[in-house]
C-alpha cells in the first residue's frame, strides 16, 4: 500500500516579503481581481439562492470534521483574526445577518457601479463611431444620450507635430491644438467651396444644355437610367407622336457626366435596356441593260441636313438619331411590302430590294452609316461619267416619293388615334399598313404599259397603213383630272392609276369606221393589269363623229398584254377582210 503524504501550506509564503504571485490570499484581492476568479469558479449565478449556499458551507464543516484531513492543514489555511469565527450556528445572530446584508449591499453597489461605467463607455464609444456610423451609434447609444447630445458631436484625431521639452509641452499642446483646429476648420471650409463650386458649374452646364434641348422643341420625359437605375430626363426622339407604328418609340436617355455636367445621348429601347445603334440610311438606285449587262446610271444622294454647324452638339446627336429612326422606319416596312410582290419581280436578298421592270433593275438597299467614307456617301466612286449619273435624278424623285409616303400613313395614323375609339377604328389601327412600294410599282409599271400601247398602236399603223388609216388620241392620268379640287396631295398618290385611248381605223376602200376606246389601268392592288376594250362599228364617218347607228363588236376585258395584242390584231384583220 503506498504511504501518503501530507502537505501544508505556510500562510507566510503569502506575505510581502515573499510576495509569490502564484500564491494569493483571496481576502486580500481586489474586486476586479476576486470577481474573474469566481466567475471561472462557478460559471453562472442564475440558480443561486440563500439555501444553496447554506448547503455549500454546511459542505465545508463536513470536509474539515473528515478525521482523514490533517488538523495542521486546516489551521495553515485559516486566517488569522483577532475576530470571532462566524459559524453556521451563529448565522441567526443579529451581528452575523447585519454583515451579510452590508455585504450584500455592497456588492449591489459595485454591480450597479460597474454597470453604470459600462454604459458610459459604452455611450462614449457609441457616440465617437457615430461621426463615422451613423446607424451603428444610434442603435447602441442610450435614449438619455441620443435625446440630449447630437449623434457626430464628439470626434478624435491624432497630433503630430514637433518635439518639445517636457517644460513646453502643455503650451505647446494647447497651441497645437489650436492651430490644428484653425487649419482644420480653414482646410474644411475651403474644400466645401471648391466642392460647392465644383457642383453648381456641374449643374449650371447640365441644366444649361436641358434647357437648349427644350429651346429646340424636342419632347422630354422621365426614364430610369438603364446603367445605374437612376432617374434621369430623356427625350423622345422617334415619331410615335407623329402616328409612327414603328416598334421602336425612338426614346434616349440624357446622362449627366460627374466631371462637368454636360449630357451625353444614349437610345434605350421598350424595355428601358441600353441599346448600340447602327445607323443606316436608305439608298436607290437605277441599273440599266447596256450590251446584254447591267450598269448602274443612277443613285439617290445622301443628305446630311441634320448635321447643322450653328446648333449644339447634343441637337445635332438627336437631330441626327430622328434622320435614322425615320430611314429605320421607312425599310422596314419597304421589306413589308416587298415579301408580297414577288409575283410581280420583286426579290428581297438581305437589306436590298430588287424590282425588276423592262430592262431596268430600281435597287432599294439599308446601307450602313460612316461619316469618315465621304467618297461613298456623295457618289464619288458611281458618278465618274455621264452615262452613270444620267438617272440620278430619277433615283433621287424615287427616293423622295417612298419618304412621303410614308408621311402619309403617319398622317393617316394619327387622324385615326384623334378620332372617337369604336370597333371600326380600332379594326383600322390594328389592321392598316402603309402604301409605299405598291403605289410606285403600280405607276411604273402603268408608264411601261402605256409605251407599250404606243408600241403597239405605231406597229398596226406601219402594218396595215395601206388599207387602213388610223388616229388615235390619249388622256393620261384622267383620274387626277376629277380630283384637281382634293388639296391633298398624298391622295393623289393612292389612286389607282388610269388612261384612256380613243383609236379610230378608217377602211379605205369603203370608209366604214372602228371606233375602239380603250381604258388601261390596275386593281386595288396597284401592279396588276386591267385592259377594257371596246369595239363599235360604223357604217360612214358621219355616223362615228355624232356616235349613231354604231354596233358594238365587242367589249372585252384582259389581264395580259400579250392577249390583248392578239385581240387588237384580229379585230383589225377581221374589219379589213370583212368589210
Amino acid at each position: 500500500m503506498p504511504e501518503k503524504h501530507l502537505l501544508s501550506l505556510d500562510i507566510d509564503l503569502t506575505s510581502d516579503k515573499y510576495n509569490d504571485p502564484f500564491v494569493r490570499n483571496e481576502e486580500t484581492l481586489s474586486v476586479e481581481e476576486l470577481i474573474p476568479r469566481i466567475l471561472a469558479e462557478r460559471k453562472s449565478f442564475a440558480d443561486l439562492t440563500e439555501e444553496s449556499i447554506l448547503k455549500e458551507i454546511n459542505a465545508v464543516d463536513d470536509a474539515e470534521s473528515d478525521p482523514n484531513t490533517s488538523q495542521v492543514a486546516s489551521e495553515a489555511f485559516q486566517e488569522p483574526s483577532n475576530e470571532v469565527s462566524e459559524s453556521p450556528d451563529n448565522l441567526t445572530d443579529e451581528n452575523s445577518f447585519e454583515t451579510i446584508q452590508r455585504k450584500k449591499i455592497e456588492l449591489a453597489n459595485y454591480i450597479r457601479s460597474a454597470i453604470n461605467e459600462t454604459s458610459l463607455s459604452l455611450d462614449f464609444v457609441s457616440l465617437l463611431i457615430s461621426s463615422i456610423k451613423p446607424n451603428a451609434g444610434k442603435s447602441t447609444i442610450s435614449p438619455h444620450l441620443a435625446a440630449n447630445i447630437p449623434l457626430g458631436s464628439l470626434n478624435s484625431d491624432r497630433l503630430t507635430g514637433i518635439e518639445t521639452s517636457a517644460a513646453d509641452t502643455p503650451a505647446a499642446v494647447g497651441q497645437g491644438w489650436k492651430l490644428d483646429s484653425l487649419k482644420r476648420i480653414t482646410n474644411l471650409f475651403e474644400d466645401a467651396s471648391n466642392i460647392l463650386e465644383k457642383q453648381t458649374r456641374k449643374e449650371g452646364n447640365y441644366w444649361n444644355m436641358i434647357h437648349i434641348v427644350l429651346q429646340n422643341n424636342e419632347a422630354l420625359c422621365k426614364l430610369k437610367d438603364p446603367v445605374n437605375g437612376s432617374n434621369a430626363i430623356g427625350v423622345r426622339y422617334g415619331f410615335g407622336d407623329s402616328g409612327s407604328s414603328y416598334h421602336d418609340k425612338g426614346l434616349a436617355v440624357l446622362r449627366k457626366n460627374d466631371v462637368d455636367g454636360n449630357i451625353s445621348f444614349h437610345p434605350v429601347s421598350d424595355n428601358n435596356k441600353h441599346v448600340n445603334k447602327v445607323f443606316k440610311y436608305v439608298k436607290v438606285k437605277i441599273l440599266s441593260e447596256i450590251d446584254d449587262d447591267y450598269m448602274v446610271t443612277g443613285q439617290s444622294s445622301f443628305s446630311q441636313d441634320f448635321l447643322s454647324g450653328d446648333k449644339h452638339e447634343i441637337i445635332n446627336e438627336i437631330e441626327k438619331a430622328r434622320y435614322f429612326i425615320f430611314e429605320e422606319d421607312l425599310f422596314y416596312f419597304l421589306t413589308r411590302e416587298a415579301k408580297v410582290l414577288v409575283n410581280y419581280n420583286v426579290n428581297l436578298i438581305g437589306n436590298k430590294i430588287i424590282i425588276d421592270l423592262n430592262k431596268e433593275l430600281i435597287e432599294i438597299e439599308a446601307l450602313p452609316y460612316d461619316e469618315l467614307n465621304e467618297d461613298e456617301l456623295d457618289n464619288y466612286y458611281q458618278n465618274v461619267n455621264k452615262d452613270s449619273c444620267i438617272n440620278n435624278d430619277k433615283a433621287q424623285s424615287i427616293l423622295v416619293f417612298l419618304k412621303l409616303m410614308l408621311c402619309c400613313f403617319y398622317e393617316y395614323n394619327l387622324k385615326l388615334k384623334q378620332r372617337v375609339p369604336t370597333a371600326v377604328t380600332k379594326w383600322k389601327q390594328n389592321n392598316s399598313h402603309p402604301l409605299i412600294l405598291r403605289p410606285l410599282l403600280g405607276h411604273i409599271r402603268h408608264e411601261i404599259n402605256l409605251k407599250f400601247t404606243n408600241d403597239l398602236l405605231a406597229e398596226i399603223a406601219d402594218k396595215y397603213g395601206k388599207d387602213i388609216k388610223i388616229d388615235f388620241k390619249y388622256s393620261r392620268y384622267t383620274k387626277l383630272e376629277e380630283m384637281s379640287k382634293v388639296s391633298n396631295p398624298f391622295m393623289k398618290s393612292v389612286e389607282r392609276p388610269h388612261s384612256t385611248y380613243d383609236v379610230i381605223i378608217e377602211n379605205k376602200s369603203n370608209n366604214k369606221v372602228l371606233k375602239i376606246p380603250i381604258e388601261i389601268t390596275s386593281t386595288e392592288y396597284y401592279c396588276d393589269l386591267v385592259i377594257r376594250l371596246s369595239v363599235v362599228k360604223y357604217e360612214k364617218e358621219e355616223d362615228s363623229h355624232n356616235n349613231t347607228n354604231g354596233v358594238n363588236l365587242l367589249q372585252i376585258t384582259f389581264s395580259e398584254f400579250s392577249e390583248f395584242s392578239e385581240c387588237l390584231h384580229w379585230t383589225i384583220k377581221n374589219f379589213i377582210n370583212k368589210s
